[in-house]
């Protein structure tokens, strides 16, 4: 009885896990895309101070600030639906090339102690694109290919579905393909996606945030120390209607 007993704590811990994360990925959809207008907030502990001053200009608030560039870095490798790119994402001199002002740079480089890999992803066939090629066609979505790190791909079997009557946004829940005890959930507006993967047979645990529409910030982490507080949640849009029922 024991390793059932084992095998049924670590499905809760894991349900309870997904279900935490979950809750950070839908919150922040139901929030407006700004820019920060204060002064950068918390510790920038281990980075230097040229980097620091680097990025710190020009000014948050001005016409400069404003201009976030897309697809900042280059790509390492591609697929038909994906595109990720190079470099260490834990490198605060990359982190400077993908955050979006001094605020969310601080809580990327603090995230490095709670994580262990971080890489930027852009996404050719985004989950509202899906939906609106589905609706022409008449077809249920039933499974989308969702990105993991260096170039894997993720076959995610939909169980679950709730979407805006437009299919413009909404939320997914389900599983990895052949792992009965994973857990795989997505929240999407327009372009721009958050999702968790939790597969304990696999070790897989990754939380997705979006950085601009076709862009997303994909972190692994082990879920013994992992406190969801990625950046990005501060950059996406708030939903504007509500799911169908």
């Amino acid at each position: 009885m024991k390793p059932i007993q084992q095998f049924s704590k670590s499905l809760v811990f894991c349900v309870v896990t997904v279900a935490a994360i979950f809750v950070i990925a839908v919150k922040g959809l139901q929030w407006a895309r700004k820019r920060e207008t204060e002064a950068p907030r918390g510790s920038l502990a281990g980075v230097s101070a040229p980097a620091v001053a680097s990025f710190a200009k020009p000014q948050i608030g001005t016409a400069a600030a404003e201009e976030v560039p897309l697809r900042p870095l280059p790509v390492a490798e591609r697929s038909t639906t994906h595109e990720w790119t190079a470099g260490d994402g834990m490198d605060p001199k990359l982190i400077e090339r993908i955050a979006h002002n001094p605020d969310e740079f601080v809580k990327m480089v603090e995230e490095n102690a709670r994580i262990k890999r971080r890489q930027l992803v852009y996404r050719n066939d985004t989950a509202a694109a899906v939906i609106q090629r589905a609706r022409l066609s008449g077809e249920p979505v039933g499974r989308l290919t969702l990105p993991a790190l260096d170039g894997k791909e993720l076959d995610f079997e939909i169980t679950r579905a709730d979407l805006f009557p437009s299919g413009q946004g909404g939320t997914f829940t389900g599983r990895l393909a052949g792992r009965g005890s994973s857990l795989v959930t997505l929240a999407f507006q327009f372009g721009r996606e958050s999702f968790t993967v939790v597969s304990p047979e696999d070790g897989l645990f990754l939380q997705a945030h979006p950085r601009e529409p076709g862009e997303i910030i994909i972190t692994s982490f082990d879920p013994d120390t992992y406190l969801p507080a990625g950046g990005g949640e501060d950059h996406i849009v708030r939903p504007s209607e509500t799911p169908a029922k």
